[in-house]
């Protein structure tokens, strides 16, 4: 057998044996000599003692206990003298949960720092042939001193470490056991006292015969039925039914020891209801020690079950209740420092939420410091203040060590010196999360919004300039021919950031349609670079552009492809100093195409990187107002390569040191045919209008600027153009009018525009053509317009070109 093996087999010993007389001597009827016995035998057996001894010097008015085991009897009668009693006494005395320790006996002082009072009884110990002696204090919780544990060794053979603590064990268990014997005993005289008292005042007294087979006499007192003579039907007369076979158990014990009944049992008082009695009977014995007759009294405790009975229910209410409540809830004894302050708890009651609000399983019985080394003082503050003090509070406090945080009621419950806190708690953690969160988004929200002001300031501003000057000029042609493309300019840029809000809500929405085909990839990257050219322009960027040696084709929307790699010029080449250099290149990576766009710009802080692509995200290392942007073409990007099966990422190096962005797509496994030049399109022909034939059209807006507005423009384009400014009145000049084209607005109030054409519909025939112009243009917005019976659907403002494809379509 290895040394480990035996190592285990004695740590198993050791705890069998421990393990043996602590259950014996917890069984209150023990007898107490044979359990200081078990104690004493143990303890020297756990430390290879070759003899061992034990005073008890506890009640302090009774002459000291001695006890030995394996003992010589000439060094028992040394030791358990009176005198080597007191002498052990004056040894121990100064000692608290320390051990007393000295070997080499012949010439040795003892060590641990203990008085020279201890040389006498170390004199006899030396006489009684022993080289090393350790002694320990037996004390209660209290600390008073109940008595010596002693080991003996015939050599200079002190215990280890591992031993001595086995000594302190038992110690405390022999302390714990003499303190539990002394209060049994005072429990015990104390019953006593009381059912003699009982005896002599109790509201039944009765008379059996030997076997309990008769009642001989039982005087009620009001309380039971009056028996005068004698009756073998007492079972049926006074017990119920249910309880009679634990009743006459409980006799027939009796019967067969001659010793006292007692028991407490229902009873069927006088009134027919059912009580509770305590009853005690003693045997009357003959000459011979036989039984002749028993002597009994109960007493009503009817009162006294009831109120159990409903402290029992309190109680399970009460379990019940925080069992069944989401609240975590725990009751807690706090403990303090030298100085006051608490410094931690122990757990002595949890809920059955406890574990789930904290994470902590099998916390009953542990200190915090134990679970959670790291816990913040704060709380031991908290909950000393509330155990000293009583005053109750309810706060909100983080828990970092257990990465919780907490909404807390906490009061005191018990004695003040009991230290004990309850508490009821929420685990609020989530709702702090979504708190910041919510901050963030607020923040974000209220930066957009700023943003946003800004972006449509800087086109209204030289609007509005424009207009004042037209406005002064009085119509001079110079001027108007000057403005008007100012004025387009400036109104495209704001229809251009209204667009963006509204394909990422289309986007989010899950309103966005793709029109995935077989895309050339050298094709796409040509289509954006047109289309971001200008803005690379006006930087004076060095630009460069490396097409792949090969066709690399992926299965994509094209219009949506080219729009992904243009934000991502027109984003580098707005971060970009004048005059810096931006780079597009793909190439094939394994089955996919990587797209990437590089710059020597103003790059991205590392914080920033993870957030980049979200919706309204701008760098402060990077934000500059005066270049335009409200934050949303980068997550157009990701929303629009996500949808088509890929995934972009942003690089940086830091700020100053340039960004780079790589879009990876999978690869398509068929080449894309050159695709042809697109033929013209009819619909959106541009030729001069004064060729077109004059029709009626009819505008139907409430917003009289706007109405007023398309009309002018109308007529200018060679129109007959008249305008109403609600539904009821563009009902009627639809009648008198007969117009060709309608155009009305939607949201108008009262008649809106979805009535007006349905009404329309309904009254003229033929019917003229209905255009919806909207400033709500969601894909639900243009069925709903479809249904009302509505032809067409254009989103305000209303561009030139798309006035002439409409009345091109109506010649």
């Amino acid at each position: 057998m290895s040394k480990r093996q035996r190592a285990t087999e004695r740590d198993f010993e050791v705890i069998t044996r421990f393990y043996e007389v602590a259950s014996f001597c917890a069984r209150q009827t023990t007898d107490r000599p044979e359990c200081l016995k078990r104690l004493l035998e143990a303890a020297s057996e756990l430390v290879d003692a070759h003899a061992a001894a034990l005073y008890v010097f506890s009640p302090p008015s009774e002459d000291p206990e001695f006890m030995a085991f394996n003992l010589a009897a000439p060094a028992a009668a040394l030791l358990k003298t009176p005198q080597a009693a007191h002498w052990a006494q004056e040894v121990v005395a100064s000692l608290h949960d320390t051990h007393f320790l000295a070997h080499g006996l012949d010439g040795a002082a003892p060590q641990g720092g203990e008085q020279a009072a201890a040389l006498p009884w170390l004199g006899l110990s030396r006489q009684a042939g022993w080289q090393t002696v350790v002694a320990l204090p037996l004390r209660n919780r209290a600390g008073v001193l109940l008595g010596m544990l002693a080991m003996f060794y015939p050599c200079e053979q002190p215990p280890g470490e591992v031993e001595f603590r086995l000594l302190k064990l038992l110690a405390h268990q022999m302390g714990d056991y003499l303190e539990r014997h002394a209060i049994q005993q005072a429990v015990a005289q104390s019953e006593e006292r009381f059912r003699s008292f009982l005896g002599a005042t109790s509201d039944v007294v009765y008379r059996m015969g030997p076997d309990w087979a008769e009642m001989r006499h039982l005087k009620g007192q009001e309380f039971l039925r009056d028996t005068e003579a004698p009756t073998d039907r007492w079972l049926d007369l006074y017990i119920p039914r249910e309880d009679q076979a634990v009743v006459s158990l409980a006799v027939r014990d009796a019967v067969q020891r001659k010793g006292v009944f007692e028991l407490e049992h229902r009873v069927i008082r006088v009134d027919g209801r059912l009580g509770w009695t305590h009853s005690r009977a003693v045997p009357v014995l003959d000459d011979n020690g036989e039984v002749i007759e028993w002597f009994g009294a109960a007493s009503d405790i009817s009162s006294r079950k009831c109120a159990e009975q409903a402290l029992r229910v309190s109680q399970q209410r009460y379990h019940t209740l925080f069992d069944s409540i989401d609240e975590g809830y725990c009751v807690i004894r706090m403990e303090f420092d030298a100085d006051g302050n608490g410094r931690d708890y122990t757990f002595l009651e949890v809920n059955q939420a406890f574990e789930r609000h904290t994470g902590i399983s099998d916390a009953v019985g542990r200190s915090m410091l134990s679970i959670a080394p790291e816990h913040e003082r704060w709380w031991f503050e908290v909950y000393g203040h509330i155990a000293k003090t009583g005053e109750s509070r309810r706060f909100e406090l983080p828990a970092e060590a257990l990465q919780r945080h907490y909404d807390v009621y906490a009061f005191r419950i018990g004695a003040p010196e009991d230290c004990q806190v309850a508490v009821l708690f929420n685990d609020v953690s989530q709702r702090k999360r979504q708190e910041a969160q919510l901050r963030e988004v607020d923040r974000r929200k209220d930066e957009f919004l700023a943003i946003l002001a800004h972006e449509l300031r800087n086109p209204l501003a030289p609007v509005r300039s424009g207009l004042q000057v037209l406005q002064l000029s009085q119509g001079d042609p110079q001027t108007a021919a000057h403005l008007v493309p100012l004025l387009q300019r400036q109104v495209d840029h704001m229809v251009r950031l209204v667009d963006d809000l509204l394909e990422v809500s289309r986007i989010a929405g899950g309103k966005v349609e793709l029109r995935p085909e077989a895309v050339n990839v050298s094709d796409a990257l040509r289509s954006a670079l047109e289309t971001s050219r200008p803005q690379l322009d006006a930087g004076q960027h060095h630009f460069s552009l490396d097409l792949p040696d090969e066709v690399l084709t992926v299965h994509a929307d094209p219009v949506r492809l080219s729009q992904i790699i243009a934000n991502l010029l027109n984003n580098a080449a707005k971060y970009t100093d004048q005059c810096g250099r931006i780079a597009l290149r793909a190439r094939r990576d394994g089955s996919d195409v990587l797209i990437v766009v590089e710059d020597n710009g103003r790059g991205i802080a590392q914080d920033m990187l993870p957030r980049i692509f979200d919706l309204f995200a701008q760098s402060p290392q990077t934000s500059n107002l005066a270049q335009g942007g409200i934050g949303v073409g980068l997550t157009l990007v990701r929303s629009l390569v996500e949808m088509q099966g890929g995934q972009v990422d942003a690089r940086s190096e830091g700020p100053g040191l340039g960004s780079v962005f790589t879009v990876r797509l999978p690869l398509h496994a068929t080449p894309a045919a050159a695709a042809p030049d697109p033929a013209p399109d009819a619909s959106y022909a541009t030729e001069a209008t004064d060729g077109m034939e004059r029709k009626r059209v009819l505008v139907v807006d409430d917003n009289v600027d706007a109405a007023e507005g398309l009309r002018m423009l109308l007529e200018l384009m060679g129109m007959d153009a008249r305008a109403a400014y609600d539904g009821a009145d563009g009902l009627v000049a639809t009648a008198e009018f007969a117009p060709h084209l309608v155009f009305l607005d939607i949201g108008m109030p009262g008649m809106d525009g979805f009535e007006f054409a349905r009404r329309v519909r309904a009254e003229n025939t033929p019917c003229p053509t209905l255009v919806a112009v909207s400033g709500w243009g969601q894909q639900d917005d243009r069925r709903r317009s479809r249904e009302a019976g509505i032809d067409a659907h254009l989103v305000k403002p209303v561009g030139m070109d798309e006035l002439q494809e409409v009345l091109l379509r109506l010649q």
